[in-house]
């Protein structure tokens, strides 16, 4: 017998505009929190396009920058070298 996830309802959720980004992502983790919102909106320009999906795998990779810097929260240098990390 396999073991794999169990799919009870498939949920479509849209791509979130950038204004709805400004509101959720900072609720969403707290190295976010205090991000500057340009940097937020930089971060859903070029990598994550609204997607929740790939906000939550932007931020496993601007943690992995944070631990390596010391920083406290991303910034476009940490976005960078995150988004380099993201694949295509």
């Amino acid at each position: 017998m396999t073991r794999g996830a169990r799919i009870f309802i498939w949920q479509h959720v849209t791509k979130l505009t950038l204004d709805e980004v400004q509101q959720v992502i900072p609720l969403y983790h707290p190295i976010w929190a205090n991000t500057d919102p340009i940097d937020i909106a930089y971060a859903d320009r070029h990598a994550t396009h609204g997607n929740f999906r790939n906000w939550a795998r932007l931020t496993a990779h601007a943690l992995t920058a944070l631990e390596r810097t010391g920083r406290e929260h991303p910034d476009q240098e940490v976005l960078r070298w995150a988004f380099s990390r993201l694949g295509s």
